[in-house]
């Protein structure tokens, strides 16, 4: 694996049993007590581990900076969508700072015993908890998509069409599926009863119904920005609906990438439903560990991708960036669009989009 995958929480998700990352991990037969003497510790501090630190700040700022762009915006749909996949990516990035900061902290035991005690308490727990909240991302994701392009076709309805739609409340009430699951991969990983390995199919049942409901929704859009909108949404004053058809083409570009990530959780599910074991060396073997490498790798950089296609695709987004950077009286005036809404006259859609 690259160098740039280096890090304490790629080796938890790669080791189950004892991970430390390249440059902080000492298995315990051969390392030198205390490893650290002084906060900047060549045995921690190498080249890797700085690239590997300043990713990880990186992906905590920028998920972060989601929910603070969040803040600067109108009542949107995307808003609420968004606001509820970046959640969870916060509070993962945020428990990878207490994992580095824990590792760093284990460098300076002083004996064997003092390592292993601190390790028991503080952190191998960490490992199951990061595959949890990973369950937990991936799932939320999955299922949030498909409702991202729901509600993109259902603005461009006519208006006695569009009915309320408390945008909020559905994704709140969606948070029980990726939290259902994840408990149920959890509870599957430490006991191997046949039962529980079939309620841990759920979690694969799900990617795959999503990833097919996804690329259903995809060709249904694409019909659809594809056709003109109805009359009155050129004089709507809900820019949802006005500006409907090009939304839904800018969700259409902002989904690729996720849908793309979603194939090897689709293969690896596949996989796991029905109980293939490929051969050592065959090519479904091959299939299998590419998956799993792929897995990870998305796991690890989805924050990355994410709010890169969200500030640039989402136009929501997009134009609250320059309201973000300038937003006090010494920074220069800048020429942002105002969103000609009026709550009185606004349609169902926007009305209860923030219930």
């Amino acid at each position: 694996m690259s160098s740039l995958l280096t890090s304490t929480v790629m080796s938890l998700l790669e080791d189950n049993s004892d991970g430390f990352g390249e440059a902080t991990t000492r298995r315990s037969t051969s390392r030198v007590y205390p490893l650290c003497t002084e906060f900047f510790c060549d045995q921690y501090f190498s080249a890797q581990k700085i690239i590997s630190l300043a990713m990880m700040l990186g992906r905590v700022a920028i998920a972060l900076l989601i929910m603070l762009l969040g803040l600067k915006m109108e009542k949107d749909y995307m808003r609420s969508i968004t606001n509820t996949i970046f959640i969870p990516i916060a509070v993962s990035e945020l428990f990878t700072i207490y994992i580095e900061i824990a590792f760093f902290q284990d460098m300076f035991s002083q004996s064997p015993t003092q390592s292993t005690d601190f390790k028991a308490t503080y952190i191998n727990w960490t490992t199951d908890f990061v595959q949890i909240i990973n369950d937990y991302v991936s799932i939320n994701t999955v299922v949030l998509l498909p409702l991202l392009l729901y509600c993109g076709r259902v603005a461009t309805l006519p208006g006695d069409r569009i009915n309320a739609f408390p945008t909020n409340m559905i994704c709140l009430i969606m948070q029980i599926v990726p939290f259902f699951v994840c408990i149920l991969n959890y509870v599957e990983r430490q006991n191997a009863a046949v039962v529980l390995k079939v309620l841990a199919a759920t979690s694969r049942i799900i990617t795959i119904i999503c990833f097919v409901a996804i690329f259903v929704l995809i060709f249904v859009s694409i019909v659809v920005v594809l056709r003109e909108l109805p009359d009155e949404a050129a004089t709507s004053v809900d820019m949802q609906i006005r500006d409907a058809r090009s939304r839904l083409a800018w969700t259409l570009i902002y989904i690729i990438i996720p849908f793309i990530t979603l194939i090897p959780f689709v293969i690896e599910g596949i996989y796991y439903i029905f109980h293939i074991q490929p051969e050592a060396n065959s090519f479904g073997k091959m299939v299998s560990l590419i998956c799993e490498l792929l897995i990870v790798m998305v796991n690890f950089y989805r924050p990355t991708w994410m709010v890169v296609i969200t500030m640039i695709c989402l136009p929501p987004y997009r134009r609250a960036v320059p309201l973000l950077f300038c937003c006090c009286s010494c920074c220069p005036k800048v020429n942002v669009e105002p969103l000609p809404r009026k709550e009185n006259e606004s349609s169902l859609m926007y009305r209860y989009a923030d219930l």
